[in-house]
């Protein structure tokens, strides 16, 4: 059974099930119409499985000074791909594949 109850102006209060539990609503700080929010604006949490390596490859990235979280990156390199910018060089894409590589046979 839900706990939200919608009045027809739209006010949501908490339900009697729910305050007998000592739950409460707790009042939208900032109501905005969906023309108002830019999706880019707007995070959402998600599950997602990455490989290993790509995962330590951000972890690495974001532990050097003034970087970036890691997730911040990884959003960074989305929206570039997204947008149909690549965000480093063919050369250096080779670079980062040869160095996975040698990681790997080296067994690091």
């Amino acid at each position: 059974m839900s706990m939200k109850r919608i009045k027809k102006d739209g006010e949501v209060k908490t339900s009697a099930r729910a305050r007998t539990h000592g739950l409460r609503r707790i009042p939208r700080r900032h109501v905005t119409e969906p023309s108002e929010v830019k999706l880019s604006d707007c995070k959402v949490r998600v599950t997602i499985y990455l490989d290993a390596d790509v995962l330590e490859y951000f972890k690495d990235r974001a532990a050097q000074p003034n970087a970036a979280p890691y997730q911040t990156q990884i959003n960074a390199e989305l929206r570039r791909v997204m947008e149909g910018r690549t965000s480093m060089s063919i050369r250096d894409a080779l670079d980062t594949i040869a160095a996975a590589v040698a990681r790997v046979e080296a067994g690091v």
